[in-house]
């Protein structure tokens, strides 16, 4: 979870170009994600 989070951060520094007004980065992931099932509701 952490190392996805490092190469997130990394991923966006390296593209620079992609920020939202206010300068922070916009983060998008292109590494395959994962499906994840939640357990029914009862």
């Amino acid at each position: 979870m952490l190392a996805e989070k490092f190469f997130l951060v990394l991923e966006s520094l390296i593209r620079g170009d992609r920020t939202y007004p206010d300068g922070s980065p916009r983060i998008i992931s292109i590494s395959p994600h994962v499906p994840v099932r939640l357990p029914a509701q009862k």
